[in-house]
């Protein structure tokens, strides 16, 4: 009977440890952020990191996992009862999404602006305007006007449930963090060193 016993103990030990290793690598982190509009209006925006296996050297959480897509949620500026979602769609040369880094509204329509590493050491920027119940990638001319960072671009970790503007930009303002991210623009390409 000891060994029937010992049999189940050995099998869920397994079962548990096979359903952590399973779990770890894959899932999302989400939360809510206040973001300053140019307007002036503060509005809550819901952000959604998914991550899945695959994690290099280089992954943040170095967990074996790494980011996958990533997420914006927000009341429509017209329709406030009705959501709007904007998903990544574009992937960097080691298969990272796009970085959203700007929202905001004009003339009524939603636009969020995104960098993403085209190499060690560039970025380039687009933006995409939310047209007729779909979001559309609008063309960037090598330069267009500046607009400053107002989405959390830097560390995910151990975020409140609701993040307010101060806390954001602290985390985009530390040391550590390359300029190209705490703006879109002036140009299209931007390389650093």
């Amino acid at each position: 009977m000891n060994w029937i016993l010992k049999v189940f103990k050995t099998i869920g030990l397994a079962l548990i440890l096979g359903v952590s290793f399973t779990a770890c690598g894959a899932g999302s982190i989400k939360w809510k952020e206040e973001v300053q509009l140019s307007d002036g209006k503060i509005i809550i925006v819901e952000r959604e990191t998914i991550y899945e296996r695959g994690g290099d050297e280089w992954a943040s959480n170095r967990g074996g996992s790494k980011a996958n897509e990533e997420r914006i949620q927000f009341a429509d500026p017209n329709d406030s009862k009705k959501l709007i979602e904007w998903r990544s769609v574009k992937k960097d040369r080691k298969n990272y999404p796009e970085i959203p880094i700007v929202f905001d509204t004009k003339s009524f329509q939603p636009n969020v602006f995104t960098a993403l590493t085209t190499s060690t050491t560039c970025v380039v920027y687009s933006k995409y305007v939310y047209k007729n119940g779909v979001w559309v990638e609008e063309q960037l001319p090598e330069q267009f006007e500046q607009h400053p960072t107002n989405l959390l671009f830097a560390s995910q970790e151990d975020l409140p449930t609701l993040l307010n503007l101060a806390e954001k930009n602290r985390r985009n303002n530390e040391v550590g963090h390359s300029k190209v991210f705490k703006q879109a623009g002036p140009n299209l390409k931007i390389c650093s060193g």
